[in-house]
């Protein structure tokens, strides 16, 4: 409205300035009529603009017209003016029209949808298109088993128990609270193929619903309640796109979030309870199997540290045998030579760890075959005797 009046304004100012036009023309007369009406102005003998001329009175004497009688035909032409001045800003006012940021422009025109306009100025047919703003990038939400009453801060909840209690596939109950997020991707599909309203919004609901209880039907309450929650939010948010992809509804799911995963309010404690115990039960069993694991680990060092040394043992064992072996083939071959010589070695040998005993000591001497035996006992006795 008030674009019109503005327009209305600057239409008026554009016939001021321009008397030579005819509706420019038809301004400046009303306005005189209107100063001559209200005393601002006197009017002439003749009225040039109208064509008439001052009248006898009943004494013949003539006299003016009434400054009243033109304004009647004045008002009529005025309003005439404008009438066409109001047509003419209201269809100014109606064929351009402004997409803001983050909305999508859907343009009926006789009830069909003719374009999807994105942000910023356009031209429309006035009174022939309709134009419905979609708000094609905002994040919707619906909430499901409970409602946002007040976002705060501190933001107020209100639960929904008929929502929020599912059927696990162990056939127990658990109650989850979870938020679906979506975006109108598509505004010439949502228009066409998705109802609007109330209607709608229960429509999305539902289906939304009736995908998450047949995920959750078919998990255990222990997987919906630890390891699956991922899971069961990737599953949902693809089973229902997919849904609203069949059905063109031109709805892109953003997100599914699970908010609050719990067991049900009367069997709350003693699922404490038993959780307590299950990683009690999970605590020990890795405490035992660490124990385990360090005691293995050490019998099998020990284990694979015997073995070393036993083949250590065996090769040490084979390699002196296999060197007297050698030793005794090669004596064989040297006695065969000169038996006494081969003899009188293996004696001296065999004697070498029994002489230090016998306190006796070999000599060698130089340029002689002989060995001289020196008994270092008598010796050491004889000296005593001396002393």
């Amino acid at each position: 409205m008030l674009n019109i009046l503005l327009l209305v304004v600057v239409l008026l100012i554009f016939l001021w300035k321009n008397p030579h036009t005819p509706l420019g023309r038809e301004l400046r007369r009303f306005v005189a009529s209107a100063k001559e009406v209200f005393g601002k102005g006197e009017s002439p003998e003749k009225d040039s603009a109208f064509g008439e001329y001052a009248v006898d009175d009943e004494n013949g004497q003539g006299k003016k017209p009434s400054k009243r009688r033109h304004l009647p035909l004045l008002s009529m032409r005025m309003f005439l003016v404008l009438g066409v001045i109001a047509v003419v800003a209201f269809l100014g006012v109606k064929s351009f029209y402004m997409v803001q940021a983050g909305n999508r422009g859907v343009i009926y025109r006789f009830g069909k949808i003719v374009s999807v306009k994105d942000q910023g100025p356009h031209f429309r047919i006035p009174l022939v298109d309709d134009v419905v703003m979609v708000q094609a990038e905002r994040i919707l939400r619906l909430e499901f088993g409970y409602r946002t009453e007040d976002p705060g801060p501190p933001a107020k909840y209100k639960d929904n128990l008929v929502e929020s209690k599912y059927l696990t596939a162990d056939n127990k109950i658990v109650e989850i609270d979870w938020v679906l997020q979506f975006q109108l991707a598509n505004p010439e599909l949502f228009l066409t193929n998705f109802p609007g309203g109330q209607e709608g919004s229960s429509m999305l609901r539902d289906l939304a619903e009736a995908k998450m209880r047949e995920i959750v039907a078919s998990v255990d309450l222990d997987d919906v309640l630890t390891v699956k929650k991922e899971e069961i939010q990737t599953q949902a948010r693809m089973g229902i796109q997919s849904w609203l992809k069949e059905l063109q509804t031109g709805i892109f799911v953003v997100a599914v979030q699970l908010q609050d995963v719990e067991p049900p309010s009367l069997v709350r404690a003693s699922f404490s309870e038993v959780n307590s115990a299950k990683a009690e039960k999970d605590r020990l069993t890795l405490e035992a199997e660490k124990y385990r694991n360090e005691v293995l680990s050490s019998a099998r060092g020990t284990a694979q540290k015997i073995l070393n040394d036993s083949e250590a043992y065996a090769y040490r064992r084979v390699s002196i045998a296999e060197g007297e072996a050698a030793r005794i083939t090669s004596l064989k071959d040297a006695y065969g030579r000169d038996p006494e010589l081969v003899m009188n070695t293996l004696w001296l040998e065999n004697m070498h760890e029994v002489w230090p005993k016998l306190k006796i000591l070999v000599v060698d001497t130089p340029g002689e075959d002989t060995l001289n035996l020196l008994n270092l006992g008598d010796l050491m006795q004889n000296l005593k005797k001396s002393q």
